[in-house]
């Protein structure tokens, strides 16, 4: 006997973990492993189907965990065992909720605490000796390219872990899942059989299987492997290429029923190359006083400098309190506007008599300016932490500008609004970029982030569909194509697969088309993860949207496509069929899951609740499909008066008035993180600011509070200590907001 860990961060493959200390006398013994892959460009569809067979003398107790990672979204869970079969499918959120709740008075399952907001788990207990027990789980995985290369690692069988549940563990006999257990030595994995299929879409210039044996036809290509003994075999990992020496286009269809989707994929050159263009790129960075607070902008700026030519032009927008620019336009980017851009971006800047200019306007602000014609390309780059006045305006005004420009976010500052960013991310399909951490992080990040965006594929990208019936795409709009990602379109389709795609745009000075011949290619069985593609990236953005303006119709749409593709949402969650409580020899099942069914949490580390509470709480999360209309009306926060200690010019209360609302949204975070435990949270609240002689804000208290939960008005407060007010107020000066809470 040997002790080792288990180890939860990043659970690739499905494990069983025993609720026993003796693996010799409580065998339960993986037989069979049968892996299927069918890939789509950036999505993989798998399922994984195990038999174990029960060669213990007691009754069994335990629990089944499935893969766990921000890029796996489980869609199914089926377990055999005997004339039973037991079923994870997606249910209504308050209706799983009641179950969960009922059955946990009526038995004690078996679940794991464990690190790891994704993983989902299946309590299973009352396994009787010498069962037999056949699992299969379904999910997608999203694969990231790097410089058009594509990567993805199969899971490989992991054996049972035991791990005995001791007497004092509290509740529900939850139990971290890091601690020592006992392993059988040489403990058999079974058989192992992969089978993967990855789609062309027209031309794969590079194709490589790690001891899989390769087969191709014209649209597809397959790899096999097995291996008698799962503890001997290899990881297994797939690596494949779209384009080559020039950007490349593939199209994959995917069919079901009256269901029909595509993908379409730009792809870009194996390698990257600094633009070569003769014209120049307009770059458009757009800030706020939070991203000047420490040093990260600065780093940017080092960074990005670098890499601007004589033909480039540039300009710097402020946003929020500051209202200022470098200039009135762009301008050619000479040693003298590279020098003062520098200087601009070290401090924060005084605006006496401005009013201040919220995001949405100055992106309309862009809009209204075209592209000159000796650019090849406009990039905006907007530096901020995210706590701002962002609605569905802003993400609307992104998705315009999208048409004719290029859109990244760089997060800055030690706190950062995820759940602003990963909205922005969704709409753009760009890389994340977070300028944080020590002076060697904030460089290396940064120089990554301009080696990003200063290296285009293609400009003045174009897609024309000739013939082919499309609707139903996502993204709305689309941005250039750069050197470290694929530009992506996929939706549905009408009608028999025919007609031609056709793109242009530069690939540096040289014009660039290619022509897609739809009759060419045909619907596969190895393209199913089109559909679940398609029906994730449409929930994300409906439920971004639904964060600051929730109405019925979106949560309808929501829990629709949460229902029919299987994954869940703030109003969907795995609920259990086939699982009899009241039968004796019946398995008794339970999901638990990252929705946090029971109304607590699922980890107590500091980074798992943050995910939780951008994975969860994504929308009002207390709000579900029955009473959904109900709350349409809630979850605002608005400055309803100001009162100030003495008397002030009412442009002044008004300007203060308006800075504060732009900044509002850190607020608006306490109220959506309240919303899991207080249902219908409302009030008023009312925050005292002080400031000194010199105009600086010295204290932000509680002054009054009609909510009386200390743990809402705590993070209000906090989230306050956040805003920023100009210079507009000489003297000491005491001043008080009410806010109200619908």
């Amino acid at each position: 006997m040997m002790h080792i860990t288990v180890e939860v961060h990043a659970i690739e493959s499905p494990r069983m973990i025993i609720n026993s200390d003796a693996p010799d006398i409580d065998s339960l013994l993986l037989e069979s492993t049968v892996i299927n892959a069918k890939i789509s460009g950036i999505i993989a569809d798998i399922t994984i189907q195990q038999k174990y067979v029960y060669k213990g003398s007691s009754i069994l107790d335990g629990a089944l965990l499935m893969p766990g990672d921000p890029s796996i979204t489980i869609h199914g869970c089926t377990v055999k065992i005997g004339n039973q079969t037991i079923k994870a499918e997606m249910k209504d959120r308050e209706k799983v909720r009641e179950i969960f709740d009922k059955a946990k008075k009526k038995f004690d399952p078996f679940f794991l605490t464990i690190n790891n907001p994704d993983a989902i788990q299946m309590h299973l207990s009352n396994i009787q000796p010498g069962s037999i027990i056949y699992t299969e789980i379904h999910y997608t995985e999203m694969i990231k390219p790097s410089f058009g290369l594509y990567t993805i690692s199969l899971p490989k069988p992991i054996q049972a872990h035991y791990l005995k549940v001791l007497d004092y563990v509290p509740l529900h006999r939850d139990t971290y899942a890091d601690t020592s257990f006992e392993a059988v030595k040489d403990y058999p994995l079974g058989t192992l059989q992969v089978h993967a299929f990855i789609a062309k879409g027209g031309k794969l210039s590079f194709l490589k299987a790690d001891e899989c044996s390769i087969q191709q036809t014209d649209q597809e290509a397959s790899c096999t492997y097995s291996v008698a003994d799962a503890a001997q075999s290899k990881q297994i990992s797939l690596s494949y290429r779209f384009a080559d020496t020039e950007p490349q286009a593939n199209l994959m269809l995917y069919e079901e029923g009256k269901e029909k989707f595509f993908l379409l994929s730009v792809n870009p050159p194996s390698i990257a190359e600094a633009h070569k263009e003769s014209l120049g790129h307009e770059y458009i960075i757009v800030c706020d006083s939070a991203s000047l607070q420490d040093n990260s902008a600065n780093e940017f700026w080092k960074a990005f400098s670098k890499g601007l030519r004589e033909q480039d032009k540039l300009n710097i927008l402020h946003f929020g309190p500051e209202n200022t620019r470098l200039d009135e336009e762009s301008q050619v980017c000479t040693k003298d506007i590279i020098s003062r851009a520098g200087v601009y971006l070290q401090r924060i800047h005084s605006t006496e008599g401005l009013e201040p200019i919220q995001l949405i306007d100055v992106l309309q602000q862009i809009q209204l300016k075209p592209l000159h014609s000796d650019m090849a390309s406009r990039s905006i780059i907007i530096l901020t932490n995210g706590f701002m006045d962002a609605n569905t305006d802003v993400y609307d005004a992104i998705t315009k500008q999208l048409q004719d420009a290029n859109v990244f976010t760089l997060a800055v500052g030690k706190e950062i609004n995820e759940r602003f960013f990963s909205a922005v991310h969704r709409l753009t399909m760009t890389d994340n970029f977070i300028l944080k951490g020590s002076q060697e992080e904030l460089n290396k990040e940064a120089i990554r982030f301009a080696d990003y965006i200063q290296k285009p594929s293609l400009t003045k990208l174009k897609v024309g569909f000739d013939g082919f019936d499309v609707n139903s795409l996502e993204p709305a709009s689309y941005p250039d194509l750069f050197s470290d990602r694929p530009v992506l379109l996929f939706g549905k389709y009408k009608g028999n697969p025919k007609g031609r795609i056709v793109i242009t745009g530069f690939h540096g000075n040289k014009e660039f088309v290619q022509t897609i011949d739809i009759t060419l290619l045909k619907p596969l069985a190895s393209t199913k993860g089109l559909q679940y593609l398609w029906a994730k990236q449409r929930a994300s953005i409906l439920i971004d949207y639904n964060v600051y303006d929730r109405n019925n119709d979106r949560v309808k749409e929501i829990t629709k496509l949460g229902m029919k593709y299987g994954f869940q949402t703030p109003y969907t969650s795995f609920g259990i069929t086939g699982s009899d409580y009241n039968k004796s020899k019946n398995v008794i099942a339970l999901m638990y899951q990252p929705l946090n069914l029971n109304g607590g949490t699922l980890v107590s580390n500091a980074s798992g609740q943050q995910l939780a509470r951008t994975s969860v709480v994504e929308v009002e999360a207390a709000c579900n499909y029955a009473d959904a209309a109900a709350h349409d009306e809630e979850g605002l926060i608005s400055v309803e008066s100001i009162m100030t200690e003495r008397v002030l010019d009412n442009t002044i209360i008004e300007k203060v008035r308006s800075t504060i609302e732009q900044q509002l949204s850190g607020m608006q975070e306490c109220y959506a993180e309240a919303l899991k435990k207080f249902r219908h949270l409302q009030g008023n609240v009312q925050l005292l600011f002080i400031f000194n002689e010199e105009g600086s804000l010295t204290e932000i208290s509680l002054a009054d509070s009609e909510l009386n939960i200390e743990e809402v008005e705590q993070c209000m407060i906090e989230s306050a200590k956040r805003i920023s007010l100009p210079p507009m107020i000489q003297g000491m000066a005491q001043i008080s907001f009410l806010l109200e809470v619908l």
